[in-house]
C-alpha cells in the first residue's frame, strides 16, 4: 500500500517517511468528526504552507487534501476560525463592522416597515457580534448550495464543508487586508473591491478544483452556488425573524 501524502510504501499504520496515518481515505461523517475535534482542540501544524498554497494553487491545493494528502495542511475548521477571528478582531479595534454587521444591518431594516421600526432581534444582534461562529454556522448553507450546485461530479456534502471552510478562512484574510487599508485611503470603492475579490477568489477555487467537465458549465454551476446561498440564507433570516417577532 501506498502512502496517499508521499507516494512511498507503507507496512504499518503510518509512513515512515512522512508520518501520516496510512489509513487516511474519503471524507465521510465519520472522518469528518475527527477532523472536526482535530482542528478545535489541538494545535495544526501546516499553517504557513496552506496560507501559500491557498494564495498559489487553491483548488488543486484542497483537491490535494481531500485526496489524502493531509500531513502538511493545517486543518480546515481551524483554519476557517482562526482568520474569521482575527477579521472581527482587526474590525473591533478599527472601528469598522465585518460584512456580516453590514449585510444584518441592511436586512434587519428591509425587514421591518419604515413607519415601525423594531429592535433588532436577539439571534441577529448575536450573529453580527460574534463573526467567526456565525461564519461557521453559514457554512453548511453556502456548503449545501455548492454541492446541489456541483453535483453529479463525484463530491459528497461533508467535502464541500471542507472546501469552503478554506475559501470562506481565505476571504476573511481579504476582508481583514481591506479593513486596515481603509485606515490610510479614502475610497467608496473599497467597500466594494474586498467583495468582488472574495467572489473572484471563490470562482478561482472552483474553477481549479472542478478542472474536469464542461468548463463552462463549472463557471455557471459556481454562479448558481452564490445565487442558491443568497436565497436560502435570506429565507432562512426571514424565517428567524418571523419567529422572534411572533
Amino acid at each position: 500500500m501506498n502512502c496517499k501524502n508521499c507516494g512511498q510504501i507503507v507496512a504499518g499504520n503510518f509512513c515512515s517517511y512522512c508520518g501520516q496515518n496510512s489509513k487516511v481515505g474519503k471524507i465521510n461523517r465519520a472522518t469528518f468528526l475527527k477532523e472536526i475535534s482535530g482542528s478545535v482542540f489541538q494545535v495544526n501544524k501546516g499553517f504557513v504552507y496552506t496560507l501559500i498554497e491557498l494564495l498559489v494553487r487553491p483548488g488543486a491545493s484542497i483537491r490535494d487534501f481531500l485526496n489524502g494528502k493531509r500531513k502538511s495542511h493545517f486543518k480546515p475548521i481551524a483554519y476557517v476560525l482562526t482568520f474569521s477571528t482575527l477579521y472581527f478582531i482587526i474590525s473591533r479595534i478599527v472601528g469598522e463592522h465585518t460584512w456580516m454587521n453590514e449585510f444584518i444591518s441592511g436586512f434587519s431594516k428591509v425587514s421591518n416597515s419604515t413607519e415601525s421600526r423594531l429592535e433588532m432581534p436577539l439571534f441577529l444582534t448575536w450573529i453580527s457580534e460574534n463573526f467567526a461562529y456565525a461564519t461557521l454556522l453559514l457554512l453548511p448553507v453556502f456548503s449545501f448550495a455548492s454541492y446541489l450546485s456541483f453535483k453529479g461530479l463525484g463530491r459528497n456534502y461533508l467535502e464541500h464543508f471542507v472546501l469552503n471552510s478554506y475559501i470562506t478562512g481565505q476571504q476573511a484574510i481579504f476582508y481583514s487586508v481591506f479593513i486596515i487599508l481603509k485606515l490610510f485611503i479614502e475610497s467608496d470603492y473599497l467597500e466594494l473591491v474586498p467583495l468582488l475579490i472574495s467572489i473572484a477568489y471563490a470562482l478561482w477555487v472552483f474553477w481549479q478544483f472542478f478542472s474536469e467537465g464542461n468548463r463552462t458549465m463549472n463557471i455557471i454551476r459556481s454562479i448558481a452556488t452564490y445565487v442558491l446561498f443568497m436565497v436560502f440564507s435570506s429565507g432562512i433570516l426571514f424565517v428567524l425573524f418571523a419567529i422572534q417577532q411572533l
